[in-house]
C-alpha cells in the first residue's frame, strides 16, 4: 500500500446560536463518528479506505457554540459511547449520537417545563429572598449540566482514551486550541500614540469584544502549530486532568466551563457570569485580523495598577453579541507561517474552517421605506443595528459559499421538501428567534438529528478536494498516495459533470457512520403541553416581576406604586404578548398539533390575528396582512377564507370605522372597548 503523510488541517467556528445549539451538538457527534469510523477502518483494513490524515487543529465558538464546542472537546477525550435508537429503522443509521453527554447537554436537559417535574429553566431555584433576579430565564440549570457534562466516565483499566493517559487521538492536533467569545462589560482600555502638530498624543479606545484561550493538551497527535497559535498567551489544561466519575469540576476545569456559560449569557434572558483572568493574557494578545507580522497592541491600563501581571475580573454577558461567527481565530489557527491566506484551490488547499452556523440567514430587512423617526423608535433600534454592524463579514461569508474555494465551508440547516425544494423552516429551535427551542425536547431532538444528517450529507457530497491534491496524489512520482481500490471508489472519489473534474472526499464516511442519518419527523407540541408552559411562564414572572421592581425603586412609596401598575396593568399584557406571541410562532411554523393540515398561508394569516400588538388587523394596511404574511391580497383571503370554512366560529370579521377588519374571535375586544368613550382609541393595523 502506498505511504501516505499528508495532513488536511481543520479548524472549526461554532456560531451563536441559543437553543439550537442542539443542531450544532448534531454536526459535532457526526463529525466524531465519522473521523472514528474512518480510523478504525485504517487499522482494520488500510488497503479498502483513504490513507491521509485530518487534524482538527483548533475551534472558535460564541454563544451556544462554545458551550458545544467546549463540551464536545471534553466528551470526545473521553471516548466515543454509541447510543442507538429505541427503535431503529431498517437499513438506516442505527445511533442517535456517539457522544451522550453532548446529547444529554443540549437535548434532554435544557427545558422550559421539564417533564418529569425536575428544576428546569422556569423553576425559581435560581433566586433568593434578598437578591435582585440575575435574568428572566434560570440560568443556574445551564451551569449544572454544564458541569454535570465536563466530566467522563472512570477508568476502566485500559487508558484507552485521552482522558485516562491513553494515546491521543490521531485526528487531534496534540495541543487543541479553543477560542471562546465574551462581550466584556468593564472592557479594556488601549491607546494608539502618533505625533501630532510635533507632539505626541494619544487616540484612546475601550474593546469590549473579548475572549479567552484555552489550549487542551494530549487529546491528539499531531504537531506543527503555526507562530501565531503558539504564541498566543493561552491557558493550558491538561486533558487527562479532565473530572472523572462523579469528581467535583474545580479549579481550572471550572473557570473553562465559566467562561462556556458566560460565552452563552444571552443577555436579559440569561445571567452574566463573572470571569476571572489575568492581565498577562491581554499583554501579548494577538488579534486575528492584523497581518502575521503586525506587532501586537498591549492595553493601557490604569498607572497605578503598575506594571506586574494582576488579577483581572468583569462580568460577560453572550459573546455572540459583538462576534457571532468567530471565523478569523479558526482560519488564523490553520495558516501556514508567513502566509496571510491559505491555498484556495481544489488541487492546492492543505486546510480548511468549516463554519456551523444554524441561522445564516441573518436578521429580518424591513420592506418599507423610512422617512421619519420617534425618539423611541431611535432608541429601540440602536441595540440591533450596533449587533448586527458587528457581525457583518461578507468578505468571510463570501468565500465560504464560493465554490471555487476549498479552504472554508458553511454547514447549515437544510430540509428538503422535494428533490429540487427545501422546507420553509429547516429546523424547529428556530422559535421564537431561537429561545422557542427549549419549549420542548422533541424541538431539540428533532434538531440533534437533523446536524448529524446534514453533516453526514457534507462530508459525502461537500467537503472535497480536487484529485491531484496532496492528500490524494503524489505530484512528484506522479501516481495516488491512496491504494488503487480506494483511488478507485466512487464512495471517495467521484466525477463532478458540472466541473468536467474528479473530486476526493477530505474525510470518508465509511463503517457504521455510512448508513444515511433518517429523515427526523417534524415535531409539534399540542395544546396540553403548550397550556403547561403558559402557566409556567405566569408563575416565573409573578415570582421574578416583582423582585426586580423592588430592587429597582428609588422609594419605598414608589416601589409600591410600581408593585400596583404591574398587578393591575403590566402583567396582563406582557403575559398576554408572550402568549400571543408564542402561539403565533408556532403556528406559522407548523409546531402546533392541529394546524399541519392547514396551508403555509392559512398558518401565517392566523399567527399574525393571534399577536396582541393590534386590536384589530386590515388586509392592505400599512401593517396589514399583506404586509406582515407577503402574500397578496388574493392569497391572504383565500387563506382567512380556509380558515373559515375549517372553524366557522375561530375568525370575526366586519366594518371598524370605515375600514373592513379581521381578528380571532376570542381577541376581538368586549362590548365596553368598542363603545366607551373614556376607553381610548382600538388599535389597528
Amino acid at each position: 500500500m502506498p505511504t501516505n503523510d499528508s495532513v488536511f488541517e481543520i479548524g472549526l467556528a461554532m456560531a451563536g446560536a441559543i437553543s439550537a445549539g442542539a443542531y450544532s451538538a448534531g454536526v459535532m457527534d457526526f463529525l466524531f463518528q465519522a473521523l472514528d469510523a474512518w480510523e478504525k477502518a485504517k487499522r482494520e483494513a488500510p488497503d479498502t479506505v483513504p490513507n491521509h490524515s485530518v487534524c482538527l487543529r483548533a475551534a472558535a465558538g460564541a454563544s451556544a457554540g462554545s458551550i458545544t464546542a467546549a463540551l464536545a472537546v471534553v466528551t470526545a477525550a473521553g471516548g466515543l459511547q454509541r447510543e442507538e435508537f429505541a427503535i431503529p429503522q431498517a437499513g438506516k443509521q442505527k445511533y442517535k449520537c456517539v457522544l451522550p453527554g453532548l446529547y444529554t447537554a443540549w437535548v434532554n436537559k435544557p427545558d422550559m417545563a421539564s417533564p418529569e417535574g425536575a428544576p428546569d429553566l422556569l423553576s425559581n431555584t435560581d433566586l433568593k429572598a434578598d437578591e435582585a433576579p440575575r435574568s428572566v430565564l434560570n440560568a443556574q440549570i445551564l451551569g449544572e449540566l454544564v458541569s454535570e457534562t465536563l466530566r467522563v466516565a472512570p477508568d476502566d483499566g485500559t487508558a484507552s482514551v485521552p482522558a485516562h493517559g491513553g494515546q491521543g487521538l490521531p485526528y487531534f492536533a496534540r495541543r487543541f486550541h479553543l477560542f471562546l467569545t465574551l462581550a466584556n462589560m468593564r472592557g479594556v482600555p488601549y491607546q494608539v500614540s502618533f505625533t501630532s502638530g510635533g507632539r505626541l498624543a494619544a487616540h484612546s479606545m475601550m474593546s469590549h469584544g473579548d475572549r479567552v484561550h484555552y489550549v487542551v493538551e494530549g487529546i491528539g497527535l499531531h504537531d506543527g502549530e503555526n507562530d501565531w497559535l503558539s504564541q498566543d498567551p493561552a491557558m493550558p489544561l491538561a486533558v487527562s486532568s479532565v473530572p472523572k466519575g462523579d469528581q467535583a469540576l474545580n479549579g481550572d476545569w471550572l473557570a473553562y466551563g465559566q467562561a462556556a456559560l458566560a460565552s452563552a449569557a444571552f443577555p436579559v434572558g440569561l445571567a452574566a457570569k463573572s470571569i476571572a483572568t489575568n492581565t498577562k493574557y491581554y499583554d501579548k494578545r494577538s488579534w486575528p485580523s492584523q497581518a502575521m507580522n503586525a506587532r501586537r497592541f498591549a492595553p493601557t491600563w490604569p498607572t497605578v495598577w503598575g506594571h506586574d501581571p494582576r488579577d483581572f475580573r468583569f462580568m460577560s454577558v453572550d459573546g455572540g453579541l459583538i462576534d457571532n461567527e468567530p471565523f478569523e481565530y479558526a482560519r488564523r489557527s490553520i495558516l501556514p507561517n508567513n502566509a496571510d491566506m491559505n491555498p484556495r484551490q481544489d488541487d492546492d488547499a492543505r486546510g480548511a474552517v468549516l463554519m456551523v452556523d444554524p441561522f445564516p440567514e441573518g436578521p429580518e430587512f424591513p420592506p418599507d421605506d423610512q422617512q421619519d423617526a420617534t425618539v423611541l423608535e431611535v432608541a429601540k433600534s440602536l441595540l440591533p443595528i450596533l449587533k448586527n454592524q458587528a457581525r457583518f463579514k461578507p468578505d468571510e461569508l463570501a468565500a465560504a459559499l464560493d465554490d471555487q474555494v476549498f479552504s472554508r465551508w458553511l454547514i447549515a440547516p437544510t430540509r428538503a421538501k422535494t428533490e429540487t425544494q427545501d422546507e420553509t423552516y429547516a429546523i424547529a429551535t428556530g422559535v421564537l428567534g431561537g429561545f422557542g427551542g427549549f419549549l420542548d425536547e422533541s424541538f431539540r431532538a428533532h434538531d440533534y438529528q437533523l446536524g448529524r444528517r446534514n453533516c453526514q450529507q457534507f462530508l459525502k457530497k461537500i467537503f472535497v478536494v480536487g484529485d491531484r491534491n496532496p492528500i490524494a496524489w503524489d505530484k512528484e512520482g506522479g501516481k495516488p498516495k491512496w491504494s488503487d481500490a480506494a483511488f478507485n471508489d466512487r464512495r471517495f472519489r467521484y466525477w463532478d459533470e458540472k466541473k468536467q473534474k474528479h473530486f476526493c472526499s477530505i474525510i470518508p464516511v465509511v463503517g457504521d457512520a455510512e448508513p444515511e442519518v433518517p429523515v427526523p419527523p417534524w415535531p409539534r407540541i399540542d395544546e396540553n403541553r403548550l397550556a403547561r408552559i403558559e402557566k409556567r411562564i405566569e408563575a416565573r414572572a409573578a415570582y421574578v416581576a416583582p423582585k426586580l421592581l423592588n430592587f429597582k425603586s428609588v422609594s419605598p412609596v414608589f416601589n409600591w406604586g410600581l408593585r400596583q401598575a404591574w398587578s393591575l396593568i403590566g402583567e396582563e399584557r406582557l403575559l398576554s404578548y408572550v402568549r400571543g406571541t408564542i402561539r403565533a410562532d408556532l403556528i406559522r411554523r407548523d409546531q402546533l398539533e392541529g394546524w399541519q393540515s392547514y396551508s403555509d398561508g392559512a398558518r401565517a394569516a392566523i399567527a399574525e390575528l393571534s399577536l396582541s400588538a393590534y386590536d384589530y388587523r386590515t388586509i392592505n394596511g400599512p401593517k396589514g396582512l399583506c404586509k406582515t404574511t407577503g402574500l397578496s391580497e388574493a392569497n391572504v383571503r383565500d387563506a382567512l377564507n380556509e380558515v373559515r370554512m375549517r372553524q366557522p366560529d375561530l375568525i370575526w370579521s366586519g366594518q371598524v370605522g370605515n375600514q373592513e377588519c379581521w381578528t380571532l374571535q376570542a381577541r376581538r375586544p368586549g362590548w365596553i372597548a368598542r363603545n366607551n368613550p373614556l376607553g381610548g382609541q382600538l388599535s389597528i393595523g
